[in-house]
């Protein structure tokens, strides 16, 4: 199966006027991808709060991102996501995933989001699944 982007992802699509829209920089030498990210108050769960499925949805899409951006089509068969602290809407917060092992089928990759302190606010650890 042949995956194509037509701008519209909800993680990373210019075109979805209801996406996230974060731009990620690949490091391929790392297999690493960055990119920051505030969230704004439409994504909020608890008032001034970042809902919890805007941070996995980080997560997820810096790993499957990362990926793509190094020719591999994948989709996530499998996540686990360590929430760490709260995020408030309106804060910056860089978002980092690496590539740990390149399968036949599987890849396996972590992310981190963390504030500009440095503080991690959560962190995942997932398998993609090559399509």
């Amino acid at each position: 199966m042949k995956l194509s982007d037509n701008n519209r992802c909800f993680g990373c699509g210019k075109e979805n006027p209801l996406g996230l829209k974060i731009a990620f920089t690949l490091d391929r030498g790392n297999k690493a991808i960055k990119g920051e990210f505030t969230p704004r108050p439409e994504y909020q769960g608890y008032q001034g709060i970042t809902h919890g499925g805007i941070i996995a949805t980080l997560l997820d899409e810096a790993m499957v991102r990362l990926a793509f951006e190094l020719g591999i089509y994948t989709v996530t068969a499998w996540m686990e996501i360590r929430y760490t602290s709260p995020l408030a809407t309106g804060e910056k917060v860089f978002v980092s995933a690496q590539i740990i092992k390149d399968g036949k089928k599987l890849l396996e990759a972590t992310a981190e989001i963390t504030d500009s302190s440095g503080t991690c606010i959560a962190k995942a650890r997932g398998k993609l699944m090559r399509v």
